[in-house]
């Protein structure tokens, strides 16, 4: 929890700023210009990659969790921002990033890219996932009640693996280091609902999906990105509100291209917690 102790004063702060101010005008349900949150998000994974090599063929497929010793669960800081551009038109923007780490002594020989690590070795893995979403919704359905919409939008996803394996065996002596790294935009399209039960307390849920085949950053990609997201939203003043969420999100590609040739499949789900900001 060593973030939430760095970014929670300034939390606290800026929404304070908000709760106090009378420079904004009152917003109402489904008309805020702007929604800010920001708060901790609880995620457990599971994660399987394939690093091919010319020289030596397909690689082994390999779970990051269960070979590697990559950490099942994490929780980190996560934040986004809704700009409602019009009565029916709203862009949204998010980020967040996955840092894992792991050390293992493998059970069975594993071919990762170039290197091939032995039975005994010691694999010591960092793992990294950046997500950035940019998403368009239009509202088709919006009443005081309800707001329907469906829209589109580029998840931005950077991946970086490094595996550094140790061993004084027959097959391998020394460190040797093996990565892989992917980095391209994914096109999603997406619907969501949100049901004001109250007018401070509203319950809500979103989808988005996408198959694709695509050229990007000096790689081609195929494959299918999948997400599900169910929310609540308590809004205990005019401007400041808690909220919580389940999230799901799965990503499959096969990848060719400079440095990372193979498969890669990666899925999280968990809850979520945060503070709300609007005007």
């Amino acid at each position: 929890m060593k973030h939430l102790s760095k970014v929670l004063p300034l939390v606290i702060f800026a929404f304070g700023c908000l709760n106090s101010s009378h420079a904004w005008a009152e917003p109402e349900p489904g008309e805020e210009l702007f929604i800010f949150r920001l708060g901790y998000f609880f995620p457990a994974f599971d994660t399987k990659l394939r690093v091919n090599n010319d020289q030596l063929g397909k690689g082994d497929e390999v779970n990051a969790e269960n070979d590697l010793g990559l950490d099942s669960y994490e929780n980190i800081i996560r934040g986004d921002i809704v700009w409602r551009m019009s009565e029916r038109n709203r862009l949204s923007l998010e980020y967040f990033q996955f840092k894992r780490t792991g050390d293992r002594s493998i059970s069975r020989q594993i071919q990762i890219g170039d290197q091939i690590y032995p039975v005994g070795a010691t694999l010591s893995t960092r793992f990294t996932f950046d997500v950035i979403p940019i998403m368009w919704s239009y509202s088709y359905v919006k009443t005081d009640q309800w707001e329907a919409s469906v829209g589109a939008g580029l998840q931005w996803s950077k991946i970086h693996l490094k595996i550094d394996g140790s061993a004084s065996l027959s097959g391998i002596s020394g460190s040797r280091e093996a990565s892989a790294d992917a980095n391209a935009p994914l096109p999603l399209i997406n619907a969501d609902v949100k049901y004001y039960i109250f007018p401070v307390w509203s319950v809500g849920a979103g989808a988005a999906a996408f198959t694709y085949k695509l050229g990007a950053s000096n790689m081609d990609l195929q494959g299918n990105v999948l997400s599900a997201v169910v929310d609540t939203d308590w809004w205990f003043s005019k401007y400041v509100g808690v909220g919580a969420a389940i999230n799901w999100f799965y990503i499959g590609v096969d990848v060719e291209g400079a440095k990372w040739n193979g498969e890669f499949n990666y899925q999280y789900w968990g809850p979520q917690l945060y503070l709300s900001g609007r005007f």
